[in-house]
């Protein structure tokens, strides 16, 4: 029911404002409303981001999930329903900024889990574009990223991620299929502060 009552107050337009990145230092908040449930709380927390996510399915059965960042587009400690990952890059993340310049980047990614165990893989990101995304009456400039993970096995992932470099958050993240067909896998429809959802 708690989360019900969120999704209609944060559904409202007229209780939005439009964030910009100075806003994380108190909290922004993305929803998504359809097909299924997902409210995330970003704020800035030390040297980085940190979001906890909610997510409810179509059978009302509700999770969450936190995850730590050293930038938007590489999550650093990920805490999915109490089993966390811890994940390593070389180079250091913060040459993603210039990814619209660089075109595409690549970096060595160990993740370690709670076991200690690592597994390792090479991620390729690729600037495919800037265009303007629409949320509500707010706009923001995007990069259109497609990140390809390579693990030794020769397992290959692609995801496609909607960055707002300005803002500094993810507003929509996509997996790619072998047969290039998209499938969202969150795509945010309502924006606002931390103060809009306290009114």
């Amino acid at each position: 029911m708690k989360l019900a009552l969120l999704a209609c107050l944060v559904a409202s337009p007229a209780l939005a404002t439009c964030p910009t990145r100075a806003d994380l230092t108190e909290g922004v908040i993305l929803v998504q409303n359809e097909p299924s449930f997902l409210r995330s709380d970003i704020e800035i927390r030390g040297a980085g981001l940190f979001e906890v996510r909610l997510m409810r399915d179509a059978d009302e059965n509700a999770s969450a999930m936190t995850l730590a960042y050293a930038h938007a587009l590489a999550p650093e400690a990920i805490n999915d329903a109490g089993a966390l990952r811890l994940r390593a890059y070389d180079p250091a993340v913060t040459t993603l900024d210039r990814l619209d310049e660089a075109g595409d980047l690549t970096f060595d990614l160990i993740e370690r889990d709670e076991a200690g165990e690592e597994t390792s893989a090479r991620l390729l990101f690729n600037h495919l574009g800037t265009r303007t995304r629409e949320i509500l009456d707010c706009s923001y400039e995007v990069w259109t990223v497609r990140e390809m993970t390579a693990r030794p096995g020769g397992e290959i992932t692609t995801r496609e991620l909607e960055y707002a470099p300005d803002l500094g958050v993810l507003l929509a993240a996509h997996e790619i299929d072998a047969a290039g067909q998209r499938r969202a896998i969150y795509e945010y429809t309502w924006i606002g502060t931390a103060a809009d959802v306290a009114r």
